[in-house]
């Protein structure tokens, strides 16, 4: 999700697992915020708005 685009919960599924949501609210702990919108019905889509400050800070230090 680091790419900033949207994806669905099929793709989360894919990718992560069926509890993507469990993922997600433990990354939320960690001050990683997320955008959710609704796309048809009960179908979502998720963006990665803010990545924890503490990843972004090593990233930045292995540059």
């Amino acid at each position: 999700m680091s790419d900033s685009c949207w994806h669905s919960t099929e793709e989360l599924v894919e990718k992560i697992s069926h509890r993507f949501s469990a993922t997600m609210h433990v990354l939320k702990k960690r001050g990683y915020q997320f955008d959710k919108r609704r796309i048809q019905g009960q179908q979502h889509e998720y963006k990665l708005v803010i990545e924890s400050k503490a990843i972004a800070s090593l990233t930045i230090g292995n540059a």
